[in-house]
C-alpha cells in the first residue's frame, strides 16, 4: 500500500499481479518491488482535480502534481513500513520509456500518471529514494 501525506492519499492498494487500474495502482511488470534494490514503477490514473474521489482508483493520482522534492511517500509491504523521499518531479512524453529503467544502487520508487490531470498528453514522473528500512 502507498500513502502520500501531502496529498492526503492513505493506504492505496498496489498490485503486481494484474493491470486493472480501476481496482488499484499497478506495479509495472519487470520492475522492482519495494523495498528491493531497483526501480519500483507504479502507475495510476488521474483526472480533473474537481472530479477527484479518494475511493476511486480512476482518480487516485489527480493531485500527484502537488508533490515536490523532499516530500514523503510511505509504502507498506505486509506489516513493514518503508519511507521514501521525493528526489525529482519531471514531465515526459508518453513514448519516453527511460523512466522504467532499473538502477540497482538503492531502492527507488517511481510514480507515473497522465498530466495535465484529465488529459493523456504527457506523463508526470515522481522519483523517490528509500530513506528508512
Amino acid at each position: 500500500m502507498i500513502s502520500i501525506p501531502k496529498i492526503n492519499l492513505i493506504d492505496a492498494k498496489v498490485s503486481a499481479k494484474d493491470t486493472d487500474l480501476t481496482k488499484h495502482l499497478v506495479n509495472y511488470g519487470g520492475t522492482a518491488l519495494p523495498p528491493e534494490k531497483g526501480n519500483a514503477v507504479i502507475f495510476g490514473h488521474s483526472t480533473l482535480p474537481q472530479l477527484y474521489d479518494k475511493n476511486d482508483y480512476k482518480t487516485i493520482f489527480s493531485y500527484l502534481y502537488k508533490l515536490e522534492t523532499g516530500d514523503d511517500i510511505v509504502v507498506k509491504v505486509g506489516n513493514v513500513t518503508y519511507k521514501y523521499k521525493v528526489e525529482s518531479v519531471t514531465v515526459v512524453d508518453p513514448t519516453n520509456t527511460s523512466v522504467l529503467e532499473q538502477n540497482f544502487s538503492d531502492s527507488f520508487l517511481t510514480l507515473i500518471t497522465c498530466t495535465p490531470p484529465g488529459t493523456i498528453w504527457k506523463r508526470l514522473v515522481i522519483k523517490a529514494r528509500i530513506t528508512t528500512i
